[in-house]
């Protein structure tokens, strides 16, 4: 009888603790998820260092991708609906991050290729993330829209969470401001870090 007892015990203690380790390993992949990236902090106007001379009196948008960050995969996907929705008044580039001291091709991956399927848009290399630091971009997925004077009108993701794509305001942001139906838009990033400032690199 004692020994009966003793295996119910045993196996009781044994579900707790499975139930709470679930429970813990599920609200870490929650915070994970619902947590945004670092949002940017560029200017209000185009940089005029950048290489990309943007096209007057049509919309720009430039998404900042890191081709090892799994959830790219959904802003990507959100980005070719934006590009559907939005007509041939935008024009697109995704700019690929790429640490110089890597080998030419690391950037390759299936990110990378599902970016490139994209259409109308100009995938480009990005070495060290340097037009990222002239957007003032920091994580994958961030995304800024222009007008065609230049001016910053949106900056911000186009996912409700981490590696989610599905109906979100940030998108829905993007094509308004295309269509007309709004001026100027904003929304958290999700997705992992791609450069980080001067002074945290010297730290």
């Amino acid at each position: 009888m004692k020994r009966r007892a003793l295996i119910t015990t045993s196996l009781v203690v044994a579900g707790l603790i499975w139930t709470g380790t679930v429970g813990a390993m599920y609200q870490a992949v929650r915070r994970f998820e619902t947590t945004p990236g670092r949002g940017a902090s560029g200017t209000t106007m185009w940089p005029v260092r950048s290489r990309i001379v943007p096209e007057r009196n049509r919309w720009t948008l430039v998404m900042l991708i890191h081709p090892h960050c799994s959830c790219t995969r959904a802003s990507l996907q959100e980005l070719e609906r934006i590009i559907e929705m939005s007509g041939p008044s935008l024009q697109t580039y995704v700019l690929v991050y790429r640490p110089s001291d890597f080998q030419e091709g690391w950037e390759k991956t299936e990110t990378f290729e599902a970016a490139k399927r994209l259409q109308r848009a100009h995938v480009l290399v990005d070495p060290d993330g340097r037009e990222a630091r002239l957007f003032g971009g920091f994580t994958s997925g961030q995304t800024f829209l222009y007008d065609g004077e230049g001016a910053l009108r949106f900056a911000g993701g186009v996912t409700s969470l981490r590696g989610h794509a599905g109906v979100n305001r940030g998108s829905m942001d993007v094509v308004d401001i295309v269509r007309a139906r709004a001026r100027q838009g904003t929304h958290p990033v999700f997705g992992c870090a791609i450069v980080t400032t001067e002074s945290e690199q010297r730290q």
